[in-house]
């Protein structure tokens, strides 16, 4: 069965997401194995960046499908 998109606003913003979280998640993964100097500061900020982009963008893609 194939469901309609009822808003590609919502489709486009949680496809923008899902590309910036991803983003930020490469960057936490090079800043991990190639920086000088960890600090926690800077990964909790790009976990949770990536958290939160990832989680809106599984919440967007629910709406726009209609769930």
């Amino acid at each position: 069965m194939i469901m309609q998109i009822t808003d590609p606003l919502l489709l486009s913003l949680a496809w923008l997401f899902v590309i910036f979280g991803m983003i930020v998640f490469v960057i936490l993964l090079i800043y991990a194995k190639y920086g000088r100097e960890l600090s926690i500061k800077y990964s909790l900020i790009f976990i949770i960046t990536a958290a939160v982009l990832l989680g809106f963008s599984i919440h967007f893609f629910l709406l726009s499908f209609g769930i």
